[in-house]
Protein backbone atom coordinates (compact mmCIF):
# COMPACT_ATOMS: atom_id res chain seq x y z
CA UNK A 1 0.00 0.00 0.00
CA UNK A 2 1.31 3.48 -1.02
CA UNK A 3 1.71 5.99 0.96
CA UNK A 4 -1.41 8.91 1.16
CA UNK A 5 1.05 11.29 0.17
CA UNK A 6 2.70 9.26 -2.80
CA UNK A 7 -0.94 8.59 -4.03
CA UNK A 8 -1.64 12.20 -4.13
CA UNK A 9 1.90 12.96 -6.47
CA UNK A 10 1.20 10.26 -8.70
CA UNK A 11 -2.72 11.98 -9.19
CA UNK A 12 -1.44 15.29 -9.69
CA UNK A 13 1.29 13.66 -11.94
CA UNK A 14 -0.79 11.98 -14.02
CA UNK A 15 -3.33 15.35 -14.27
CA UNK A 16 -0.45 17.22 -15.63
CA UNK A 17 0.97 15.12 -17.91
CA UNK A 18 -2.54 14.21 -19.63
CA UNK A 19 -3.26 18.11 -19.59
CA UNK A 20 -6.73 17.70 -18.05
CA UNK A 21 -8.99 20.34 -17.58
CA UNK A 22 -10.67 20.64 -13.94
CA UNK A 23 -13.98 19.42 -15.23
CA UNK A 24 -12.87 16.21 -16.87
CA UNK A 25 -10.29 16.14 -13.42
CA UNK A 26 -13.09 16.33 -11.94
CA UNK A 27 -15.26 13.94 -13.51
CA UNK A 28 -12.55 10.92 -13.21
CA UNK A 29 -12.25 11.44 -9.52
CA UNK A 30 -16.34 11.07 -9.46
CA UNK A 31 -15.59 8.02 -11.20
CA UNK A 32 -13.94 6.71 -8.00
CA UNK A 33 -16.88 8.22 -5.35
CA UNK A 34 -14.55 11.44 -4.09
CA UNK A 35 -14.77 15.21 -5.47
CA UNK A 36 -11.48 15.99 -4.40
CA UNK A 37 -7.87 13.15 -4.33
CA UNK A 38 -7.90 13.71 -0.50
CA UNK A 39 -10.97 11.69 -0.49
CA UNK A 40 -9.21 8.57 -1.34
CA UNK A 41 -9.14 6.56 1.13
CA UNK A 42 -8.91 2.66 -0.08
CA UNK A 43 -6.90 1.52 -2.62
CA UNK A 44 -10.27 0.40 -4.86
CA UNK A 45 -10.66 4.39 -5.25
CA UNK A 46 -7.05 4.81 -5.80
CA UNK A 47 -7.27 1.84 -8.80
CA UNK A 48 -10.14 3.37 -10.30
CA UNK A 49 -8.57 6.45 -11.05
CA UNK A 50 -5.58 5.21 -12.07
CA UNK A 51 -7.00 3.08 -14.89
CA UNK A 52 -9.10 5.77 -16.17
CA UNK A 53 -6.03 7.99 -16.07
CA UNK A 54 -3.91 4.99 -18.37
CA UNK A 55 -6.79 4.81 -20.72
CA UNK A 56 -6.11 8.35 -21.28
CA UNK A 57 -2.33 7.62 -21.89
CA UNK A 58 -0.75 7.96 -18.86
CA UNK A 59 2.14 6.02 -18.21
CA UNK A 60 3.01 5.84 -14.71
CA UNK A 61 6.26 4.43 -15.23
CA UNK A 62 7.69 7.60 -15.61
CA UNK A 63 8.34 7.14 -19.55
CA UNK A 64 6.85 9.80 -21.99
CA UNK A 65 3.08 9.63 -22.54
CA UNK A 66 1.63 8.72 -25.99
CA UNK A 67 0.95 12.29 -26.80
CA UNK A 68 4.39 13.74 -26.54
CA UNK A 69 5.44 10.45 -29.27
CA UNK A 70 2.73 11.55 -31.26
CA UNK A 71 3.65 14.96 -31.50
CA UNK A 72 7.43 14.24 -32.17
CA UNK A 73 5.85 11.99 -35.52
CA UNK A 74 4.69 14.89 -36.62
CA UNK A 75 8.03 16.27 -37.57
CA UNK A 76 10.21 14.40 -39.73
CA UNK A 77 10.76 10.71 -39.18
CA UNK A 78 13.51 8.76 -41.52
CA UNK A 79 12.10 7.77 -44.58
CA UNK A 80 8.28 8.73 -43.81
CA UNK A 81 6.01 11.33 -45.79
CA UNK A 82 7.37 14.91 -44.66
CA UNK A 83 5.25 17.88 -43.39
CA UNK A 84 5.53 19.47 -46.57
CA UNK A 85 4.32 16.97 -49.04
CA UNK A 86 0.93 16.40 -46.94
CA UNK A 87 0.15 19.35 -47.25
CA UNK A 88 0.84 19.92 -50.89
CA UNK A 89 -1.08 16.25 -50.67
CA UNK A 90 -3.98 18.06 -49.23
CA UNK A 91 -3.82 21.06 -51.12
CA UNK A 92 -4.35 19.14 -54.70
CA UNK A 93 -6.93 17.20 -52.80
CA UNK A 94 -8.75 19.91 -52.17
CA UNK A 95 -8.52 21.56 -55.50
CA UNK A 96 -9.42 18.93 -58.23
CA UNK A 97 -11.47 16.28 -55.83
CA UNK A 98 -15.50 16.21 -56.42
CA UNK A 99 -16.01 14.94 -52.78
CA UNK A 100 -13.80 17.33 -50.43
CA UNK A 101 -13.83 15.14 -47.35
CA UNK A 102 -11.74 13.00 -45.78
CA UNK A 103 -13.09 9.70 -46.66
CA UNK A 104 -12.16 10.03 -50.26
CA UNK A 105 -8.82 11.85 -49.61
CA UNK A 106 -8.48 8.11 -47.27
CA UNK A 107 -9.43 5.68 -49.91
CA UNK A 108 -6.97 7.49 -52.97
CA UNK A 109 -4.08 7.21 -50.41
CA UNK A 110 -5.19 3.58 -49.58
CA UNK A 111 -5.60 2.71 -53.96
CA UNK A 112 -2.49 4.48 -54.53
CA UNK A 113 0.36 4.18 -51.69
CA UNK A 114 -0.81 1.19 -50.19
CA UNK A 115 -1.39 2.24 -46.28
CA UNK A 116 -4.63 3.24 -44.40
CA UNK A 117 -3.52 6.96 -43.54
CA UNK A 118 -1.68 10.08 -44.68
CA UNK A 119 0.55 9.78 -41.77
CA UNK A 120 1.56 6.28 -42.70
CA UNK A 121 2.99 6.99 -46.48
CA UNK A 122 6.51 6.84 -46.43
CA UNK A 123 8.36 9.58 -49.04
CA UNK A 124 8.77 7.91 -51.96
CA UNK A 125 4.64 6.49 -51.85
CA UNK A 126 3.94 10.24 -51.09
CA UNK A 127 5.36 11.09 -54.30
CA UNK A 128 3.42 8.13 -55.90
CA UNK A 129 -0.02 10.16 -54.71
CA UNK A 130 1.42 13.82 -55.74
CA UNK A 131 2.26 12.46 -59.10
CA UNK A 132 -1.59 10.88 -59.18
CA UNK A 133 -3.18 14.22 -58.07
CA UNK A 134 -1.11 16.63 -60.17
CA UNK A 135 -2.64 14.08 -62.85
CA UNK A 136 -6.26 14.72 -61.63
CA UNK A 137 -5.80 18.21 -61.27
CA UNK A 138 -4.97 18.39 -65.13
CA UNK A 139 -7.67 16.02 -65.98
CA UNK A 140 -9.91 18.41 -64.16
CA UNK A 141 -8.66 21.78 -65.67
CA UNK A 142 -6.66 22.67 -63.15
CA UNK A 143 -3.10 23.65 -63.71
CA UNK A 144 -1.29 22.43 -60.14
CA UNK A 145 1.85 24.77 -61.35
CA UNK A 146 0.19 28.13 -61.35
CA UNK A 147 -1.17 30.73 -59.53
CA UNK A 148 -4.79 30.84 -58.29
CA UNK A 149 -7.22 31.29 -61.25
CA UNK A 150 -5.53 29.78 -63.86
CA UNK A 151 -6.68 26.77 -65.76
CA UNK A 152 -5.44 24.41 -67.90
CA UNK A 153 -5.95 23.83 -71.17
CA UNK A 154 -3.93 20.88 -71.95
CA UNK A 155 -0.53 19.80 -70.46
CA UNK A 156 1.38 22.66 -71.99
CA UNK A 157 -0.80 26.00 -72.27
CA UNK A 158 -2.71 27.54 -69.86
CA UNK A 159 -5.48 30.12 -69.61
CA UNK A 160 -5.86 32.45 -67.22
CA UNK A 161 -9.27 34.19 -66.20
CA UNK A 162 -9.18 38.10 -65.20
CA UNK A 163 -11.38 41.02 -65.13
CA UNK A 164 -9.23 43.03 -67.92
CA UNK A 165 -8.67 42.27 -71.43
CA UNK A 166 -11.67 40.02 -71.30
CA UNK A 167 -15.10 40.56 -72.63
CA UNK A 168 -18.02 39.43 -70.29
CA UNK A 169 -15.57 37.07 -68.35
CA UNK A 170 -14.59 34.72 -71.30
CA UNK A 171 -11.15 32.61 -70.53
CA UNK A 172 -8.57 33.92 -72.98
CA UNK A 173 -5.16 31.61 -73.90
CA UNK A 174 -1.82 33.49 -72.28
CA UNK A 175 1.17 32.16 -70.78
CA UNK A 176 -0.54 31.43 -67.72
CA UNK A 177 0.41 34.35 -65.64
CA UNK A 178 0.06 37.46 -67.60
Amino acid sequence: MQSQRSRLALIHIAKKQLCLDEEAYRAILSGAGVSSAKEITTDEQFDLVMTAFVRLGFLPSGKRSPLKKRRTITKKTPGMISPRQEYYIRGLWDLASRAKDEKSLRAIIKRIGKVDDIRFLTSRAASGVIQALRDICWKAGYNPDAKEGTYAMDSKTSCQFSGAGTSSGVLSPGDGGN
